[in-house]
């Protein structure tokens, strides 16, 4: 993948076609091309992409076999290319600019992930609540409840500095369900479950506490060897499969997976409620032992959902 940088030097800005090739692990090379002082026409990406090409080509620069466990090299680099770009346009945001694009992703994650579960309110609805404290008509105090608390958890995550543990894991799911429907607020079940529209069955209650065990300390071995969109993605299947809260369980699992990215200094991102047969089928592999899928379909949805131009996102 590559993408367009402007360099700003002496008042003037310059244009360069860019684009980030693992040489390593852990390693990556910037071949920059530079085009002008006028953003690039197609024909000049064009031939500035084949000179890149030539120029790793040249200098032994050859894609060694991915030494991730689901993603590609070229997905790999697409996901560099997206963390460098967000970052490189966030850090020039305003404050103000800041506040406004943090209220909107929180307004469409929201949304989105409650949605997926059965929340009744629409998108509007979910931004008159979140960013104007306006409760609709017909808002139920469970819809109403879901939202508020799931803007307190995204203003949690954002500031947690620790790890992945049982306290945190908790706290997620007790600022998500706190005076909701949910019988049982930042605990495991006591009861069995089953989950609507799926053959899997969830462990017994009784084994939750075991089976979590092995989630971190599974996490705690591959946080140094998994890409985080990896990371979050296979943690979120595991947590799913588990399901070990009496509600709230596929929102906590998309926070925990999100909380992952911005650890990594990657943009978060949300699973469009249009989109939930695909995500549905993705989490379903990963019942069947397989979480290529979700790998996959995390990753195209993450860089799907972050196109950069030069005036912003």
């Amino acid at each position: 993948m590559v993408y367009l940088e402007n360099i700003e030097r002496g008042g003037k800005t310059y244009y360069y076609i860019t684009k980030n090739i693992r040489v390593g692990d852990k390693k990556w090379k910037k071949i920059r091309k530079y085009i002008g002082n006028k953003p690039p026409s197609k024909e000049q990406t064009k031939k500035a992409v084949g000179e890149i090409e030539k120029e790793a080509l040249k200098k032994g620069f050859m894609k060694p076999a991915s030494k991730y466990v689901y993603l590609s090299n070229e997905e790999a680099e697409k996901l560099q290319d997206l963390k460098e770009v967000f970052n490189k346009w966030y850090g020039k945001l305003s404050a103000i600019e800041i506040k406004k694009y943090e209220d909107d992703f929180v307004v469409r994650f929201t949304y989105n992930s409650n949605a997926i579960e059965g929340n009744r309110l629409s998108l509007r609805e979910t931004s008159m609540i979140l960013t104007e404290n306006i409760i609709p008509a017909g808002a139920t105090p469970n819809d109403y409840n879901e939202a508020i608390n799931s803007k307190d958890c995204y203003e949690f995550m954002k500031v947690y500095s620790g790890e992945f543990n049982q306290k945190f894991l908790l706290k997620i799911h007790e600022l998500l369900t706190k005076n909701t429907n949910c019988k049982i607020i930042g605990n495991y079940r006591d009861h069995e479950v089953r989950i609507s529209g799926s053959d899997w069955v969830p462990p017994a209650h009784e084994k939750i506490r075991e089976e979590m065990r092995k989630v971190f300390q599974w996490y705690y071995f591959a946080r140094k060897k998994l890409h985080p969109a990896e990371l979050g993605a296979i943690l979120h299947n595991k947590l799913v499969r588990i399901h070990p809260f009496a509600d709230g369980n596929g929102r906590t699992s998309r926070v925990i997976m999100n909380w992952i990215l911005m650890k990594n200094k990657f943009p978060v991102f949300y699973v469009e409620l249009r989109d939930k047969i695909k995500y549905y089928e993705a989490v379903e592999e990963g019942d069947k032992g397989n979480d290529k899928a979700i790998v996959h379909y995390i990753a195209k949805v993450l860089m799907e959902q972050y196109t950069f131009k030069s005036n912003g996102r």
